[in-house]
């Protein structure tokens, strides 16, 4: 019941090399979301909202952070919700003037509650992808993420996403998440404090 939040962040496994970011990309940024997400093993329905950004460390390393807190349809006479709380390091490589890989590797904590019954569970977070220019204004992503939460709880969640940036700082975007236990989309907007 903790996994149905996760989602994919672009980001995990670091690689070391000598290549130099795409040009003009920011690691420095902050997002706030509205998400909305389906289980499909429960056949319920959720939105909330989502917090994140991150900060580069040097020219190839970056923290992360993000924090989701979602509520679902009622369930019988019983609330449901659930959060998920990420932080993390990560790396980018540049593949091309206008093109990253992007890697990270992540502390993952879940959440849920179910009418005055709560769970909580942790593990690690291990991601990887691409972020990419197609136009001037114009960025998408793509990866997978996969998170291990220990006593067999696992899942691979694929992820899609685009920025359109009406000024140099400031995006608003969509992104797209699916894993096994349903899809989330979300509406984003982003402001970059740093090239």
């Amino acid at each position: 019941m903790r996994k149905h939040i996760a989602l994919g962040s672009v980001l995990a496994l670091g690689l070391v090399g000598q290549a130099m970011a795409a040009e003009d990309f920011s690691y420095n940024n902050i997002e706030a979301s509205y998400v909305k997400t389906e289980v499909d093993d429960f056949d319920v329905d959720g939105d909330g909202f989502s917090l994140g950004g991150s900060f580069a460390f040097n020219e190839h390393f970056f923290g992360f952070s993000s924090y989701k807190d979602i509520s679902y349809d009622d369930v019988g006479v019983s609330s449901f919700s659930g959060t998920q709380f990420s932080l993390g390091a990560g790396f980018n490589w540049s593949l091309a003037p206008e093109l990253d890989l992007v890697s990270g590797l992540s502390y993952e904590h879940f959440k849920s509650k179910l009418g005055g019954i709560s769970d909580s569970d942790s593990g690690i977070g291990l991601s990887v992808g691409l972020r990419g220019r197609v136009a001037e204004s114009v960025e998408l992503t793509g990866g997978v993420k996969y998170t291990d939460l220990g006593h067999g709880t696992n899942d691979t969640t694929l992820s899609v996403g685009g920025r359109y940036y009406f000024t140099p700082a400031f995006a608003a975007g969509i992104d797209l998440d699916h894993n096994h236990d349903g899809t989330t989309w979300g509406i984003a907007l982003r402001y970059d404090f740093g090239g």
